[in-house]
């Protein structure tokens, strides 16, 4: 019986204790294909003496999946939903510990990940119900983008309405030249007539029912140009490509010698 007290003492002892004090995951740099950089910073408070060492153990592995076995927190994740976004250029940047209390034997850690999330792509094109944001070509010179909530990976109710609890914050900003259109539900500081641009939106502790961001973009008249010629040059690149390509330039050489010389003959003529 004692050795049993014994070795139920010592495992109480190596027992990682770990609790997220807060968690942060920032949207920004939103592309026209809708995808999107993603900024996450989950922190935490780590108790006992393994907890700490298992930390700092962990300082150069770069996995997550490492790290959510050695808290054991359900939030050290992605928080975008990788059967639905493309996650690219991945980097996870662990904290050295700070604010230790050796009276309480506490610290505090962080976890910051850093990506990229993509729709995903089928010839060229975004799928649809793939990326963070839906676009569409609203009129010729904008376009429209339209939050996709399956992309979001959080707690969820029983109705899928994403569940953010306490201390765990989800951040948007929006483009400079954006024209919102729809917000729900409305951020803590609830808006009367929310303005028609709005810098950065911000959640936290609160459910979000029918959750839903529509906003515009309209690009200028040289980025619209500069896309036509851009959509020329493609489609010339695919014609060469295919089979038919090499025939085609050279008819359309010859069409071309045939109407110069046709033209200089004339010229010829008439003198």
């Amino acid at each position: 019986m004692k050795r049993l007290l014994i070795l139920l003492l010592l495992l109480s002892l190596v027992h990682a204790e770990f609790l997220i004090e807060r968690v942060e995951v920032k949207i920004s740099d939103i592309q026209d294909d809708g995808s999107a950089k993603v900024h996450e910073s989950i922190k935490m408070i780590m108790t006992g003496n393994y907890s700490m060492s298992l930390y700092d153990s962990g300082i150069t592995n770069n996995k997550l999946s490492v790290w959510s076995n050695y808290t054991g927190l359900k939030d050290v994740k992605f928080h975008t939903n990788p059967a639905v976004v493309d996650i690219r250029d991945f980097r996870i940047r662990p904290q050295p510990r700070t604010k230790c209390n050796p009276i309480q034997n506490t610290c505090h850690g962080e976890l910051i990940l850093d990506y990229w999330a993509y729709p995903s792509f089928a010839n060229e094109t975004p799928q649809p119900g793939t990326g963070l944001f839906t676009v569409e070509k609203y009129k010729p010179r904008t376009k429209r983008y339209t939050i996709n909530p399956e992309a979001l990976s959080f707690t969820t109710t029983p109705e899928n309405n994403i569940v953010l609890e306490d201390r765990i914050y989800l951040i948007i900003d929006l483009p400079s030249d954006s024209i919102t259109l729809d917000i729900n539900p409305l951020p803590a500081y609830q808006f009367y007539e929310f303005p028609a641009h709005i810098d950065s939106l911000e959640w936290e502790d609160i459910v979000l029912v029918k959750f839903s961001l529509v906003f515009d973009v309209e690009g200028s008249i040289d980025k619209e140009v500069t896309d036509f010629f851009g959509d020329i040059a493609r489609g010339s690149s695919n014609i060469l490509s295919s089979p038919h390509g090499i025939p085609l330039v050279i008819l359309l050489v010859a069409v071309i010698g045939s109407y110069l010389y046709i033209l200089m003959s004339k010229r010829r003529g008439e003198e």
